[in-house]
């Protein structure tokens, strides 16, 4: 074995450029592989620290939000033993909610907390000190502005009221950071407030750390089982801060095996370049007895060697290349680096994996060589034709009208996500079966296209790359693979931003939105708050009223087409539907929004005596139109029993409502996709239901002057909302964090597409630096029968560009297909042409052929011609 490995670094050693230039295209693989896994690791490890210090080091917080109810421990010992719960740390609210039957006796003291002095409760907001330390037995933690307002300070007495039990008096042990949201909680210890209360062994809520936040939602199910009723704050924000990275990880380990697909390409391309090369160095092994064998282990030996250093020299510069575009990656990504976190596990097997691939690689060149005849190897050392199985390309010739017919069929017929993926399977094998024959029929397509403009030098050049397609097969997959991520990539990517674009302007038809996030059954923000918020200056807003749900009562089955999706209930033995029932400020929604009114008209008066307005989706699922009635039921009169509704007492009947449908809209501007919602007047609503609270405020600034002060207003407005569930929302946040993401995953795609076309102009430079050393007395030929200089190298170029531009078009034909193909499976429902990319990529790839022959072709015109002749 040492026999082989000296053997294959002298066959190295003797072709010290081609080597070098195969080291440096594959440690550019390496070098990829590292810096994005390191760049990777250190964006997830520097956004975790950034969302952890902005949210807290804690995953769950469980319990209720009332002080009737509380876990026992029982409860507590149970979720402590869940597999995947780290740490727990309790809270004590002793007088939360309504139902408080202390409620008047502390109407006006702050909200008391009792928390354990541990590392896990130190996480919690509520715990973040200014100064002091979180209080023990008799001590208090106060809000800042109490401080400040009262000027309190650590060892001030304070007196507050315990009931059942008397008042006490405590010391301040610490003052809280200063915050908009924390000016009325004041925190105790854990144990003495449950003494101080007579609430021993209460535990309102639990703090949970979980092992891995992935987990999350298994241990929501699993505390869900203990109480249907629990309240489960899942820290929704800090998980969607945490996931900003986790659309980019499968995009840069997706690009990271296209970089190794094309290293081992370039890898396999070298290979056979050094088998032509020594073919008679290998036919004298064999006729000195070598076995197939070991002339196989020589070919693999060269691999592993080039592997090795290329690896190395991928480390070196993999991390080097991480420190320099640390300032790139923190502009890109919007979030603040520090240091470079290395996982030196994980880089390692990248390597590993990466030196793998191109050993396996090694294994079609060693075979071919293994089989190399010795007598005809030591005649002739050049191929002077590339053979390809018959089978082959009608193989890969019905395997692509197989996938696209499939596709066609499932278009047409099926609509089935999985069928396009196969199809696009299939696609990507008949690349694989017949790349060598599609490359040999599109060179000779173009080889025609261009006689006209190089005539007999056309010829010449189309016979040449034809004749060294065994080498030039790899160099025009690895440009296909190039184009084939461009085009699908950057095509996906932009319709996915688009798609979102469009939802994320539907959801948010004006700029800010305010939405009470309250539960279905419970209400949401009063009239007055909308009012106030409508009242400021340059603001123009319209309310989302919350809706009830109602059944139809007179629904005609036969409406319904045969295909439809609409859910159908059983209620006192007939079918009928559910849809929501809604107070709309038609006046307000006009002033803002667009609003086309397709039949009838929407007159407030009409919708106040029981007149209803419904979409046009609506009219046509429902089969309600313009006159007729619509009787409903309020959910709230029928009972469920055995998978059927019946009404809940003989009084139900009587509250069947009949609205007669006054209006048909195109669509309702605040609601996402179909609709069959039916909108009425908020008096309607308030008369008959006594419901007029507020779901959302739309609302957008049409004073850009006074933005900063209108912002700082509405969010006063919210603060002062005893709810601490609403959530304020800038549609103009979102869609900046969209066009960042967007571009995040472009500047990585294109420079994962530069890397790709960099590593096929090396192995073209490498692979016609070797094809012309081995045609240099044709050349030399040539020139002696009175062709010029410029016309070798005219020759040579059209070579490099034949090869580049045919895998060019076949990946940008390829590449189209599996792009149609992937979008379809996508629920895109039309056909998409990518003209620009193709089009750019058609552009560029025969200059990058033209690029990487150019030195080749001139070191070739320079030659001693006689020379040439005479060896």
């Amino acid at each position: 074995m040492s026999l082989i490995f000296s053997l294959a670094k002298s066959f190295l050693k003797s072709r010290k450029s081609r080597t070098l230039l195969s080291i440096i295209g594959i440690s550019i693989g390496f070098m990829l592989l590292i810096s994005s896994n390191i760049l990777m690791s250190t964006l997830e490890k520097s956004n975790e620290n950034i969302v952890e210090e902005k949210y807290g080091n804690y995953d769950l917080i469980v319990g209720y939000q009332k002080s009737t109810l509380f876990l026992n421990n029982n409860d507590v010992d149970k979720i402590n033993k869940f597999e995947n719960v780290q740490q727990i740390s309790p809270f004590l609210y002793p007088y939360i909610g309504k139902d408080n039957p202390y409620k008047k006796e502390m109407e006006l003291q702050p909200m008391y907390v009792g928390l354990k002095n541990d590392s896990l409760s130190k996480e919690h907001e509520l715990t973040r000190l200014s100064s002091g330390h979180l209080p023990g037995k008799s001590e208090v933690a106060i809000p800042y502005s109490w401080a400040k307002a009262k000027n309190l300070k650590i060892g001030s007495k304070l007196t507050f009221p315990f009931p059942p039990n008397e008042e006490k008096t405590v010391r301040v042990s610490g003052i809280m950071k200063k915050s908009e949201y924390l000016h009325s909680v004041v925190l105790f210890q854990y144990d003495w407030l449950a003494k101080a209360t007579s609430q021993d062994n209460h535990v309102t809520t639990l703090m949970i750390k979980l092992n891995d936040w992935h987990a999350k939602g298994q241990v929501i199910n699993q505390l869900k089982e203990i109480d249907p009723e629990f309240f489960i704050d899942g820290q929704i924000k800090m998980d969607k801060e945490r996931e900003q990275l986790g659309g980019l990880k499968p995009v840069v380990q997706g690009l990271n095996i296209a970089i190794l697909i094309g290293s081992a390409l370039l890898l396999i391309s070298t290979l056979q370049m050094s088998i032509q090369e020594k073919k008679r160095e290998l036919a004298t092994l064999r006729l000195l007895g070598a076995k197939k064998i070991q002339i196989a282990w020589l070919v693999i030996s060269e691999s592993v060697i080039i592997a090795i250093l290329s690896a190395i020299l991928g480390i070196i510069f993999g991390i080097g290349i991480s420190f320099i575009l640390k300032g790139v990656i923190t502009k890109m990504s919007g979030i603040s680096v520090g240091n470079i976190y290395i996982e030196w596990t994980s880089i390692m097997y990248s390597v590993l994996l990466g030196i793998l691939i191109t050993i396996v690689a090694s294994a079609i060149p060693a075979t071919l060589a293994s089989k190399l005849p010795p007598m005809q190897a030591y005649r002739q050392s050049i191929d002077t034709e590339h053979k390809t199985r018959v089978a082959l390309p009608f193989i890969s010739v019905c395997l692509v009208f197989l996938s696209i017919a499939l596709s066609f069929f499932n278009y047409i017929k099926v609509h089935d996500p999985k069928v396009y993926i196969l199809s696009a399977a299939i696609l990507i094998l008949s690349i694989f079966f017949g790349i060598s024959f599609l490359l040999r029929c599109t060179v000779k397509i173009l080889t025609f296209i261009i006689k006209p403009f190089l005539k007999q030098y056309s010829l010449l050049a189309s016979r040449n790359t034809i004749r060294q397609l065994r080498r030039s097969v790899q160099i025009a997959g690895v440009i296909m693979l190039g184009v084939i991520i461009s085009i699908v990539g950057i095509s996906v990517l932009t319709t996915v931003r688009d798609t979102t674009e469009k939802a994320i302007l539907t959801k948010y038809p004006l700029s800010h939105v305010i939405d009470s996030n309250s539960e279905y059954d419970k209400p949401g923000l009063p009239l007055t708050f909308y009012k106030q918020v409508d009242s400021i200056p340059g603001v123009k807003s319209v309310p989302v009223y919350k809706n009830i749900t109602v059944f139809t009562q007179n629904f005609d089955e036969s409406n319904i087409k045969k295909n439809s999706k609409l859910m159908l209930y059983n209620i006192n033995e007939k079918r009928e539907v559910m849809t929501g029932l809604q107070g709309v400020d038609f006046n307000k929604m006009k002033s803002s929004l667009p609003l086309k009114i397709t039949k009838g008209t929407i007159n407030i008066n009409q919708l106040n005596q029981g007149g209803v307005v419904i979409t046009n989706y609506g009219s046509k699922m429902l089969g309600y139109k313009l006159g007729d009635y619509i009787k409903v039921i309020h959910d709230k009169e029928l009972n469920f029993k055995e998978d059927k509704l019946e009404y809940k007492n003989g009084k139900s009947k009587e509250q069947v409502l009949s609205l007669k449908v006054v209006g048909i809209i195109k669509d309702y501007p605040m609601e996402e996709g179909p609709d069959i919602g039916i909108y009425t007047s908020p008096e309607f609503m308030k008369k008959h239901f006594n419901t007029d609270s507020i779901n959302e405020v739309y609302y957008k600034i049409f004073d850009k002057k006074s933005q900063s002060d209108i912002e700082n207003k509405v969010e006063t407005l919210i603060r002062n909302q005893p709810s601490s569930t609403i959530i304020l929302y800038n549609r103009q946040t979102e869609l900046q964090t969209l066009y960042n993401q967007f571009n995040q995953r472009v500047a990585i795609l294109l420079s994962c597409v530069v890397l790709i076309c960099l590593l096929a102009m090396i192995g073209l430079m490498n692979g016609m630096a070797s094809s012309l050393q081995e045609r240099s007395r044709e050349f030399a030929t040539i020139r002696v029968l009175g062709s010029k200089t410029k016309n070798i190298v005219r020759l040579t170029l059209v070579e490099g560009a034949l090869v580049t531009l045919g895998g060019g078009i076949l990946g940008a034909l390829f590449g189209s297909i599996l792009l149609n193909q992937l979008l379809l499976s996508l629920d895109h429902n039309s056909i998409t042409l990518p003209w620009k990319m193709t089009l750019i990529c058609l552009i560029t790839t025969p200059i990058m052929g033209i690029v990487a022959t150019l030195i080749p072709a001139m070191y070739l015109s320079k030659r001693d011609i006689l020379k040439e002749l005479s060896d």
